[in-house]
């Protein structure tokens, strides 16, 4: 492609009304070892309901470049999996997934995660915006239920500004956004599984105090 071809279709994703969509995918999700201070004890439900499950968040670019572009992410089904995928090798247990609290008894943990904001761009452009770094920025919220539904615990986790490698605006740049939006919320999922590793610990010191 040459120079021109090339610039005139970054102009185009700049300005025009182009969308896409990301997708949740398995293989992007990282599949790294579990310290110590990540691990749960017991089995983990990750509980979401219906609703959850099918946000969707559609918006465009922070930065002028790609700021023609619309992303639709589907954060319900990514945050859901993830969680899934973090807490099954997490938790000594296993994990199961519901959308319902019936039997949440036979659980040591029940995990509700949430993404509450999610935003993307691609600051630091360069070469008429042609060469960009993708960057992502997202909060996860985690809520510890009990068996009825009552919280137990609440807390949510900003991942700050997550960027990814400099590539070309032309070569698969939605999915070099989609496996940044992964790992993200990967890292903030780790993050949740050692704060409810402390919450066992905590409440167990508790019990033994009491």
């Amino acid at each position: 492609m040459s120079v021109f071809r090339g610039t005139a279709w970054a102009g185009a994703l700049l300005l025009c009304g182009c969308a896409a969509s990301m997708t949740y995918r398995a293989d992007d999700v990282p599949d790294e070892p579990l310290s110590a201070a990540d691990r749960v004890s017991g089995r983990v439900l990750i509980y979401t309901t219906e609703t959850d499950d099918d946000r969707l968040i559609t918006a465009g670019s922070t930065s002028f470049a790609g700021s023609g572009l619309k992303l639709t992410t589907p954060v319900g089904i990514m945050v859901r999996e993830i969680a899934f995928k973090v807490f099954s090798r997490a938790a000594s247990g296993g994990a199961d997934e519901s959308h319902d609290l019936s039997g949440a008894d036979r659980f040591a943990i029940i995990v509700r995660p949430q993404i509450e904001n999610f935003e993307y761009g691609f600051p630091d452009s360069k070469h008429l915006g042609l060469d960009v770094k993708p960057q992502v920025r997202l909060t996860l919220r985690i809520t510890l239920l009990d068996e009825t539904g009552r919280v137990l615990l609440e807390k949510d986790y900003d991942s700050g500004a997550v960027s990814g490698t400099r590539h070309l605006i032309l070569n698969k740049v939605v999915d070099r956004t989609d496996k940044l939006t992964h790992q993200a919320i990967y890292d903030l999922m780790r993050r949740a599984a050692a704060d409810v590793h402390s919450f066992q610990r905590t409440e167990a010191a508790a019990a033994r105090a009491g």
